[in-house]
């Protein structure tokens, strides 16, 4: 398979415009009254019986959502997972972070999020990261997923969802995002795809936010014999959230059974 689809590494500075790009989004979403914004999110969910019922059930009454409830329901709502986790870190977690859901149904002990926008998210009024960090609840970061600050081994459950296409280095992140997660442990890795079709279109092909395209063979690669899939499906184009841009979607919870692993893609 030729990789003319496939862009797993840019510049430093085609990686800084992206995350200029993707602050300057998140920073006018929330100039907004966060308590009007508040308000908007109910107003918007009550329209979808079955959503407004995940948001009660989750008791996520603070402002803020990015996909988050689509990823949870694209991963079985992590019926996988063990019902108790001493120690999560979510990488690129953005402003609302999917820990804040996957808390809900695993009981975590102690839960890092990292995110190189970080110092601008915590910024944010009303969300469950600036609330949890506040109450001393959670450990945030500004670390890039390339370059994580952990020990070898350090977490239980890893949490990379929406992640890669906004990264400076792919399969970077992957060695890095393996080499924090015990062995036993479980990594939670949803992605976008891209392959030749997608990038036949130029407005795609140079998407200032998402300056990584990755196709399912890099991360079928990655994970191979090093991890047992305990959910692992590919959505097809039409099922994912942007049908125009992407082929699908990836979803995948691993169990790490191998700790002699490194990505090479």
């Amino acid at each position: 398979m030729g990789n003319t689809f496939e862009t797993l590494k840019v510049t430093k500075k085609r990686w800084a415009d992206a995350q200029e790009f993707e602050g300057n989004l998140w920073m006018q979403h929330n100039r907004r009254n966060p308590c009007m914004k508040m308000l908007a999110k109910f107003v918007k969910f009550m329209r979808y019986p079955r959503r407004f019922l995940n948001y009660l059930r989750c008791r996520d009454f603070l402002c803020g959502d990015d996909w988050n409830y689509w990823w949870m329901e694209q991963f079985d709502r992590y019926k996988t997972l063990p019902k108790y986790c001493e120690k999560a870190l979510e990488v690129g977690c953005g402003p609302y972070t999917n820990t804040r859901l996957i808390s809900k149904i695993c009981n975590i002990k102690e839960i890092h999020c990292c995110d190189p926008l970080m110092d601008v998210y915590k910024s944010f009024r009303l969300t469950w990261l600036t609330r949890q960090y506040a109450k001393n609840k959670i450990k945030i970061y500004n670390d890039k997923c390339e370059d994580l600050r952990f020990e070898n081994a350090s977490f239980d459950i890893v949490i990379c969802i929406n992640v890669l296409d906004h990264v400076q280095n792919a399969p970077q992140c992957l060695n890095e995002i393996i080499r924090v997660t015990k062995q036993g442990g479980c990594i939670i890795l949803g992605q976008d795809l891209s392959d030749e079709e997608d990038l036949s279109n130029e407005m795609i092909r140079n998407d200032v936010g998402h300056p990584i395209k990755i196709h399912h063979a890099v991360l079928d690669r990655t994970f191979g014999d090093s991890f047992e899939p305990l959910l692992k499906k590919i959505l097809p184009r039409d099922k994912g959230r942007n049908p125009d841009a992407h082929y699908g979607t990836y979803i995948y919870i691993g169990q790490k059974i191998c700790n002699n692993h490194r990505c090479s893609a």
